[in-house]
């Protein structure tokens, strides 16, 4: 077409070049210009990224079918919600609509083959005249998504220009390439706190519920050369069997036209399953997700790898040819050009799929919806309204409504399946079009026992096992069985509780069991407010053991926090509890943050201490090395982290000087003055390890050194047993859930007053969801633990209390840990 160039031409150098990247803001330029020469391209902003890089996407399609866009969008809305639509308005939508085609590119920053590759797909669809292309088009509507990262692109690029012609070129930045979340960015797809994953499902997914997702990744460099779907077992069962057909089918027809274009080492079926809702937001919304990883190279500098480079992995031998991999890559150079070519090749192979079968897609869309929306096992979950944290309920409720999932409240009490709820208990039924997405979030999951072969070792799950978001959250939702009659009507919007403040004071009532108070405090602290903490046991005051009680300030200030926070500041007679209040200051944070790429526990710490108004200050590596720790701090948080990459961080080999080396034992033993002298470390999941051997802590992790064949927990949801009267745990219940993820287990031995231990895990039945083997390992031991190292403590959390800002249920255990540093 007159006036558009190709992406050689415009940027002076193929895609995939050796050595070479084309910029965010070059690469949107190009993209304007397209769409300003072509009828067959839209461009449009929907937003920014977290720090401020423009977040676009690009819709591709025949004239014809651009001039009537909003007429696809509708029948895509009514194909999707078929309830009073009756069937032969269906198939005349079916026949009508066009297969909606979503690709989205390098989520992970590294992975920069897929954005790299995207002005070369843009032009040929743009400018090629071909049958080929005419009916891809046609039929077709394609949503492109050049960057779901575009923040991390510059990041790496910026990284990678550095470092090249040094010998670090190529190497992972030494930090996060997203703000928070670093390479979990693609697993917030039912929780939603990020920005950008925000702007893909508010302003794509649920305008446009495409038919078919498309998502480019790159894997590790020394396996296949390009892995598609089938997926191997297991699914969840939420997902249509359906769709599990149509992932295999246009998988394989990838496949197949990639070994037809001469790519090698090309394989299906390995790897990558299909059982955690946080990678595949489209499975639970009547679409299918198509994943495909291509071997890496050093960003874009080649590598080459001779034949016995190549690596098993996970009982996938890249060598071996099979039915999933018939033509095994044979080895040699391996350059960016190369995953550019296959990733054009697998987009244009699932153009041609959409296209030529544009009839079955959208008619199985169509049948795929109806069944939802007949749905009736269960028949509901009940969010009763009479929960402990109203704060984190309603955040558990709007992550349902961001998710296209409709919630219904009862205008008065209902008996369900036996039990009587009160009047303002949210109901989600689930007969609606997005009731998988329901299912799947409100229900227990129970995973099947794995192995790589009959009598082996457990076949490792993709992601975790268990993602309940009420187990997660600490909400409490019921599944019910059997139809109910009841008053409900539909929930608009889901606010967040109205924060007040009652009675004249002067001295003020905040819930420890409402993770929100934590927020409140932090600002009331900051505006001046005197705090205290009730220590007591007495019920008949109505006061919860651990209550912040505020004073000092007057109301405007405080009904200003409560707003904010939604939280509740009640009235207490202070006098009532005199001798059993300590004084809360603001706690001194240091969180160390590592040089490792992609530390993401730590990411997704900062980003919870920001939502909570936390103060914090960063250490790194020569921060803890220089000491004088407890001068400027009462608590040193260590996020999850192996000790190995805490105490030795990056090589120099790969590193500058300044990104290499850890805290090393100068620095563990700066860690151990600190604590000696008064503070508190706290240590989350793998970073237990190094407080436990450098510290010197009476502990042991009992579950070092077993072979998965003897203990497995890859991700889980275990139950806990608190102890309530410990401030660590103030606000709890006696049991809860919490996270595990590969994580250690203690045993405390008997050290007198020396040790606490806060939670343990059951004699029995300490797997509430997931899946866990060698279960006897865990029986009655410790998951958190409090030791008296001098004048300081150290606190060891077993278990993951933040996990990927999802497991809210126990936040508060961390924040309690952190004020209990600065409670006097």
């Amino acid at each position: 077409m007159a006036g558009i160039v190709t992406p050689e031409e415009r940027f002076g150098f193929q895609m995939g070049a050796d050595r070479k990247l084309v910029r965010w803001a070059d690469m949107l330029a190009y993209f304007q210009e397209v769409a300003a020469a072509s009828d067959r391209v839209l461009y449009e902003q929907l937003g920014v990224a977290t720090e401020g890089q423009p977040f676009v996407m690009l819709t591709i399609s025949s004239p014809e079918n651009l001039q009537n866009v909003e007429h696809f969008r509708a029948i895509q809305a009514m194909l999707a919600d078929p309830r009073g639509v009756d069937q032969s308005e269906i198939d005349r939508l079916t026949e009508e609509g066009r297969a909606i085609v979503l690709i989205t590119c390098s989520i992970h920053a590294t992975e920069v083959g897929a954005v790299q590759m995207t002005p070369e797909l843009v032009y040929e669809l743009a400018t090629r005249d071909d049958p080929e292309i005419r009916c891809i088009l046609s039929e077709t509507i394609l949503l492109l998504v050049p960057s779901l990262n575009p923040d991390g692109m510059e990041l790496v690029a910026d990284w990678y220009a550095e470092t090249l012609a040094t010998p670090f070129e190529g190497s992972a930045p030494p930090t996060l390439y997203h703000t928070y979340t670093g390479h979990d960015n693609n697993r917030d797809w039912f929780m939603f706190t990020q920005v950008e994953n925000r702007l893909a499902i508010e302003k794509i997914h649920n305008v446009w519920r495409p038919h078919i997702v498309f998502d480019q990744h790159q894997m590790m460099p020394d396996g296949p050369r390009y892995v598609l779907p089938p997926f191997i077992d297991p699914y969840d069962a939420n997902v249509h069997p359906l769709l599990q057909q149509q992932v295999a089918l246009v998988g394989q027809a990838m496949a197949a036209d990639l070994t037809a274009a001469g790519k090698t080492g090309v394989a299906t079926n390995i790897i990558f399953d299909a059982f955690s809702p946080s990678r595949a937001y489209q499975h639970y919304h009547g679409g299918v997700r198509i994943l495909s990883e291509a071997a890496s190279v050093k960003i874009a500098t080649p590598i080459h790898l001779g034949e016995s480079e190549r690596k098993e992995t996970r009982g996938f031998d890249p060598a071996v040819a099979s039915w999933n991999h018939p033509e095994p890559w044979p080895g040699g150079d391996w350059r960016l050009r190369d995953i550019v070519e296959y990733n054009k090749i697998s987009a244009l192979a699932l153009l041609n799929n959409a296209a030529a079968y544009r009839d079955r897609w959208v008619r199985n869309f169509a049948a795929i919806s109806r069944d939802a929306v007949n749905a009736d096992e269960p028949y509901a979950f009940v969010v009763p309204a009479d929960q402990a944290d109203p704060v984190t309920t309603a955040e558990m409720l709007q992550a349902l409504e961001f998710g296209d999932v409709e919630i219904h409240e009862s205008a008065a009490s209902f008996i369900a399946d036996g039990v009587e709820y009160p009047g303002g208990s949210r109901v989600v039924l689930t007969a609606q079009p997005y009731g998988p997405f329901a299912r799947t979030m409100l229900d227990v999951q129970e995973y099947p026992d794995l192995r790589l072969f009959p009598g082996g070792p457990p076949k490792p799950p993709y992601d975790i096992t268990a993602h309940s978001l009420p187990l997660q959250m600490g909400v409490e939702a019921v599944r019910v069985e059997s139809s109910f009659e009841a008053q409900l009507s539909r929930v608009e919007c889901v606010d967040l509780p109205q924060g007040q403040v009652t009675g004249d004071g002067p001295a003020f009532m905040l819930d420890p069991r409402v993770n929100a108070s934590a927020r409140a405090v932090n600002l009331l602290l900051a505006a001046g407010a005197t705090v205290h903490r009730f220590t007591g046991v007495h019920p008949e005051l109505g006061i919860e053991t651990g209550a912040f009680i505020v004073e000092g300030l007057d109301r405007g200030d405080l009904e200003k926090v409560a707003r904010e926070t939604h939280v509740t500041l009640a009235t207490v007679d202070r006098n009532q509890m005199k001798h059993a209040l300590r004084r809360q200051d603001a706690p001194r944070i240091g969180m160390y943050r590592s040089y490792r790429p992609n530390a993401m526990d730590e990411g997704w710490t900062r980003f919870i201490f920001e939502q909570y108004n936390f103060d914090f200050s960063t250490l790194r590596n020569r921060d803890i090395r220089q000491g004088d720790l407890s001068d400027r701090f009462d608590v040193i948080v260590l996020a999850q982290q192996p000790a190995k990459d805490i105490l030795e961080g990056n090589s120099p080999h790969d590193y500058p000087a300044e990104y290499a080396g850890g805290i090393g034992e100068i620095g563990a033993a700066k860690l151990r003055r600190f604590v000696e002298a008064g503070g508190t470390l706290i240590a989350i999941d793998s970073a237990c390890e190094l407080a436990i051997k450098y510290l010197y802590l009476p502990v042991t992790n009992v579950l070092e050194g077993l072979r998965t064949d003897e203990f497995y927990n890859p991700g889980s949801l275990m139950r806990l047993i608190l102890d309530p009267r410990h401030p660590i745990a103030y606000g709890y219940e006696r049991e809860a859930s919490a996270l595990f993820v590969n994580s250690p287990a203690f045993d405390v031995g008997s050290n007198g007053g020396s040790t606490q231990t806060i939670g343990r895990y059951p004699l029995s039945n300490q797997l509430i969801a997931g899946w866990m083997l060698g279960g006897e390992h865990v029986r009655g031991r410790a998951a958190l633990v409090e030791i008296a190292v001098g004048s300081g403590q150290v606190i060891l959390f077993g278990f993951r209390p933040q996990f990927r800002a999802q497991s809210r249920g126990t936040y508060r255990l961390l924040f309690n840990s952190l004020y209990m540093s600065a409670t006097r």
